[in-house]
């Protein structure tokens, strides 16, 4: 039978064991790499470490020389013993050179081994005194010269007259030595002094360089790190607070308009930030849009840091592209001290994340139990995920109605998740924390095409009624590239006419990029659907943006529906914006209605089209497919112009 080449590797071999078949297969290459190791390790040796250990060399062979020449000739024993004497003190010196140890030992050495050397000749040569001074000036001379750059033509200069000058001094007398000595010690003393000065100050730089943020010039992870061990290390009794601080909505920032402009945002806060802390207390940035603050106090002296922050970092911002305004979410911990570093890091962060799921732009304190919500909005977060993928989000719908006829005109779509567990869950559950996640586009896509193919099949009922459906963009899809290919593709998908369609756009999103949110809106105007201007009149914006951008409809909050009948100045503030809007030639909607008083209100006031409470709650499908049969009583009639949508 034929084995082809592919069986065959696949088929198991069998051969004789051989002994050197129980050698490990890794143990073959050892060898090899102790070698590149030790090549890589030779070269990284500088000029220095050559020469040092090219002195040791000869150290090595002038003793084995003296060693020969002491058999041949006792007498000659103080010379060699002074020969070795005098390169072990150049070794230690230069040897201190690369590798910047032996310091005090160096120091030492050479004038206790002159002191050996003199009397160790004067016992062996009876008084005889031969003279290796040039070895020691030799020495000296490089360990002082070589630090500076220039300095072959100064040794050769210096080196020469020095041994002679020092060979006469060194002669003269023993007091002359003692001097010489000194002077040497003192020069060296000096070298090694700025020697450490100058290592000191480079060990500061890099110390400095690796605890400071190179973008905000604040401290770092690492330098929070160091002050948190320290702290903890002393066992201090006074009371110290740690405030982390997350700036809302940066990663919208960065998306929208580039990291060049977020980082001149964060940097702009983090001198805001430094500007509202004392001298004592530490600001840092541990990365991203995340800050810190370590201060003195407990928890009454954070709060009041805290609130300082919220408000400078609130301030609006001219930045070189852009106008925002910024808010933050910060947690503040009071540092115990028998907590760690992590420890204290973990509260904190715990606290800081339950301001962002409270609202945002507050201040949440530390508590025990915080971390088993945390806990349950981890398991929130994955819930999401999974719902995404087993399609747990649904669509309510609740009905518009034109309260001069009684009849359901059109229905906005909401979101609701089914959860497996908690059941049917609001918005306010669960959205905050799918925008944080950047979830946000993609329930929105979901919604979308849900509510598209719904709305073809009631139009399908009755195909000459003109029933709208309106469903909300969020900020994530109005700033996105995707937006109008999607909506383009929920209507080619469900074949709902355009027409029948309004996107709803919140007056907070417009007024965050007017120029992009400008395009954008114009590109969705370009496939024939409508834009409404959701919850008008909870922005800090001018009225003359209506006539700025393509708008179709005017959704009036349920903030100025709530005071009327009870406040005349709401009632005129109603009116002028019915008043404006239809001027504008703008179909008007009000939410918010909730009582039949509040329904009469505003039919008088000049406005028919309403949703709210009053007339329905949102309804999933097939409860409002029934609804749609029924109309309304009419409230009434307008005392002028009626604004229907």
């Amino acid at each position: 039978m034929r084995v082809t080449r592919t069986e065959a590797q696949s088929q198991p071999t069998f051969s004789p064991r051989r002994r050197s078949d129980s050698v490990p297969a890794t143990e073959a290459p050892l060898a090899t790499d102790r070698w590149k190791h030790a090549a890589r390790f030779f070269a990284s040796w500088d000029q220095d470490v050559w020469l040092g250990v090219g002195l040791v060399l000869i150290f090595c062979a002038l003793l084995v020389v003296g060693s020969l020449a002491l058999k041949l000739d006792p007498e000659a024993k103080g010379d060699i013993m002074l020969v070795a004497v005098a390169i072990a003190a150049a070794d230690l010196g230069l040897l201190y050179l690369p590798w910047r140890k032996l310091t005090r030992l160096a120091l030492l050495a050479f004038p206790a081994l002159l002191v050996i050397g003199e009397v160790s000749l004067a016992v062996v040569t009876k008084g005889v005194s031969a003279d290796y001074s040039g070895f020691f000036t030799l020495a000296f001379l490089y360990i002082g010269l070589t630090q500076r750059r220039g300095t072959g033509p100064v040794f050769a200069l210096v080196a020469g007259p020095s041994w002679v000058v020092a060979q006469q001094l060194w002669a003269a007398s023993t007091a002359i030595k003692l001097v010489l000595v000194l002077v040497i010690w003192v020069l060296m003393s000096d070298v090694l002094a700025t020697r450490r000065a100058r290592d000191a100050s480079r060990s500061r730089r890099l110390f400095d360089r690796a605890n400071t943020d190179s973008l905000t010039g604040l401290g770092n992870r690492l330098a929070l790190s160091d002050r948190l061990t320290r702290l903890a290390s002393e066992g201090s009794s006074m009371r110290a607070s740690l405030l982390l601080i997350d700036l809302d909505g940066f990663k919208k920032v960065n998306d929208t308009f580039g990291h060049a402009v977020g980082d001149e945002l964060l940097t702009v806060m983090a001198r805001r930030l430094q500007s509202t802390l004392r001298d004592q207390d530490l600001a840092v940035r541990l990365g991203g849009d995340e800050f810190a603050v370590l201060l003195e106090g407990g928890i009454e002296s954070a709060l009041q840091v805290a609130a300082r922050t919220l408000s400078s970092l609130a301030a609006p911002i001219a930045l070189s592209r852009s106008r925002l305004s910024m808010t933050a979410s910060i947690g503040i911990v009071e540092i115990a001290p028998t907590d760690s570093v992590d420890a204290v890091l973990n509260q904190a962060d715990l606290a800081m994340y339950e301001a962002k799921s409270a609202g945002r732009n507050r201040v949440a304190v530390y508590e025990h139990d915080m971390h088993a919500r945390m806990i349950r909005r981890l398991d929130l977060e994955t819930d999401l995920r999974d719902g995404l993928t087993r399609d747990e989000f649904e669509v309510y719908y609740q009905p518009i109605v034109n309260m001069g006829t009684g009849a359901i005109v059109g229905a906005e779509a909401l979101v609701r998740w089914q959860h497996p567990r908690r059941g049917l869950l609001a918005p306010v559950d669960f959205l905050d924390t799918c925008e944080e996640l950047g979830m946000l586009e993609l329930v929105g896509e979901q919604v979308l095409f849900k509510a598209c193919d719904q709305a073809r099949r009631w139009q399908s009922i009755d195909p000459a009624r003109a029933f709208s459906l309106a469903v909300n963009v969020s900020a994530a899809q109005v700033f996105s590239p995707y937006l109008v290919g999607t909506v383009e593709r929920a209507l080619q998908e469900s074949g709902l006419p355009a027409t029948l369609l309004v996107l709803e756009i919140t007056e907070h999103i417009i007024m965050a990029d007017k120029v992009l949110a400008r395009q954008r809106m114009e590109e969705l105007k370009a496939l024939g659907v409508r834009i409404a201007i959701d919850d008008f009149g909870t922005g800090y914006s001018s009225l003359a943006y209506l006539r700025e951008f393509p708008v179709d409809i005017l959704k009036i909050d349920r903030s100025f529906v709530t005071p009327l009948g009870s406040d005349i100045r709401a009632a005129a503030l109603f009116s002028s914006i019915v008043s404006i809007a239809q001027a504008l030639s703008l179909d008007v909607i009000v939410e918010g209605i909730e009582t039949a008083e509040q329904a009469e209100i505003v039919v008088q006031l000049g406005c028919l089209v309403a949703q709210g409470f009053y007339f329905a709650r949102p309804q999933n499908a097939e409860v409002f497919v029934m609804g749609q049969e029924m109309s309304f009583p009419a409230v009434g009639k307008p005392s002028r112009g009626q604004s229907t949508a």
